[in-house]
């Protein structure tokens, strides 16, 4: 993945957003909630600059091609933020839609 930057504010443009990209966290037919979780702590933290405690992932989200799920990212300094994900193929490649503190 290239860094980007981006700064950690309460919406962070879609069309910045696309160069975050996270590849093959599926396990089977459901996403890898660990494998997601460690890759999006990693690209938010290049993309932004902003130091990520945690994510966590909903565990069994399918693997469906433009379906989008939730993740809760805890950033070191304790700000809270909600990455929406699309899962954009059947390995499921997924994308960072947008971004929200919370």
């Amino acid at each position: 993945m290239r860094p980007v930057k981006l700064r950690l504010g309460t919406a962070l443009p879609i069309a910045l957003l696309a160069a975050l990209s996270v590849t093959g966290c599926g396990a089977g037919n459901v996403v890898d909630d660990e494998k997601t979780a460690i890759a999006i702590q990693f690209d938010i933290q290049d993309a932004t600059g902003v130091k990520v405690k945690s994510a966590s992932c909903p565990a069994d989200v399918p693997v469906e091609i433009g379906r989008t799920f939730e993740c809760e990212v805890v950033t070191r300094s304790g700000d809270r933020a909600v990455a929406t994900l699309e899962i954009t193929s059947d390995k499921a490649d997924l994308r960072v839609v947008s971004l929200k503190k919370s």
